[in-house]
This record gives structure tokens, sequence and C-alpha cells, in this order.
């Protein structure tokens, strides 16, 4: 083996091209690095749970109100408002509590492994969080078939099955920086995926995303 190169995580070579700080050139042309993202300080992941399942209560309103909606009549809507103001207070408890037994669990830290080249970024969890997201995700949706609870049941498959995530640079259309959590958020029409990295590597990454997509102005 060449003394310039030792081996990463993954097995693979390391080129000495790129000197950031824990970004490194592998030597199949591929991009790899480690994050152990604090789930305390970085509550991008919360927000993004807060995001989805937010959507769906904005659907459920819709629906339960659609016929009032387009008759005009706005005042059983706007009586029920209260009620539905609580339901959204108790939702954002329940799931805070839901999120730091989730980060316990975790030992406070969301570990990710990032594979980048010129054609996407891949975001995977290492292999021993894995098996502790599909014990999680399994034990939430055995909860929600026992007790009826559609949306804890999908919340449960969500948890189980997304331990990865693959970005294709060609399709991406929005990217937004969050520097401040040393978060990149890169965005397709069906999915979104968030990139973290140190505040040194920060920069080089979010250049080489944005460089690669071409349908992001």
């Amino acid at each position: 083996m060449d003394t310039s190169t030792h081996l990463n995580v993954n097995g693979q070579l390391e080129s000495p091209d790129y000197s950031g700080k824990e970004v490194r050139l592998c030597t199949d042309g591929k991009y790899r690095w480690t994050y152990p993202m604090n789930m305390l300080t970085n509550p991008s992941i919360y927000f993004t749970i807060c995001k989805i399942f937010g959507g769906i209560g904005a659907i459920a309103f819709i629906v339960t109100y659609i016929s009032d909606i387009f008759s005009g009549n706005f005042a059983n809507m706007i009586e029920d408002l209260k009620w539905w103001g609580v339901a959204i207070l108790v939702f954002l408890v329940i799931s805070g509590i839901a999120y730091l037994i989730v980060a316990a669990q975790y030992g406070g830290k969301y570990i990710v492994m990032f594979t980048m080249d010129e054609n996407g970024i891949k975001h995977e969890q290492i292999p021993a969080q894995k098996k502790n997201a599909s014990t999680i995700g399994g034990a939430l949706a055995g909860a929600g078939i026992l007790t009826g609870n559609i949306g804890r049941m999908g919340q449960g498959v969500l948890v189980a099955n997304h331990t990865s995530l693959s970005s294709d640079f060609k399709v991406v259309r929005s990217i937004k920086a969050q520097r401040r959590w040393n978060t990149i958020k890169v965005n397709e029409p069906f999915a979104k995926n968030q990139i973290y990295t140190t505040k040194e590597d920060f920069d080089f990454v979010l250049d080489y995303i944005r460089c690669h997509c071409p349908k992001v102005k």
C-alpha cells in the first residue's frame, strides 16, 4: 500500500487530495465521512418530523371541513379551532417526549455515514444504530396496530425503514443551507435528504452539491 494513503471506516483507500477535517476523497473517486449529529443541540430531525405530521394534520383538517369551506359556512370550523389548537399542543408535547426517548436510545448521537460523488449523495446510519431504528420502529408500528392508531403505525414504519436515503443530483430541485446546525437540506420532488458535516467541511460539501445539481438555480 502506498504510504500516502490509508483505509477509512468503510475499508476504502483514502486519497490526500482534499484536506478537509472529516471529508476524504477515496481512491474510487467518492468522498466519504462520518458525522455524529447531537440530537439534543440540533433539532433538525425533530422539526422534520413535526413538518411531516403537521402536513398530515392539515390534510385531516381540510378533509373534515371541506364541505363547510365550499359552502362558505365557517362558523363550525371557527368554533372547533380551539380544539384543534389543543390537539396541536398535545401533539408537540408527545412528539418532544418521544424524540427525547429515541435520542436516549441512540446515546444522544445520530451517527451517519455519507458517500458523495458527482452523481449523488447517500446518507446512511451506522450499522449499530440501524438495529436500534428497526427495534424502535417495530415497537411503534406494533403499538399502532394493537391500538388501531394508524398515525403511530405509520410513524413506526417510517422509523424502521428510513435508515438510509440517497439523493440523485440530477433531480434535486432545491438546496437549503442551515449553517447554524451544520445541516444541508437536499430536496427532490418526493424525497428530502439532510446532510450533516463539520463547520470546517461545510462550505466544501455545500459548493460540491450545488455544482452538481443542474436543476438548482
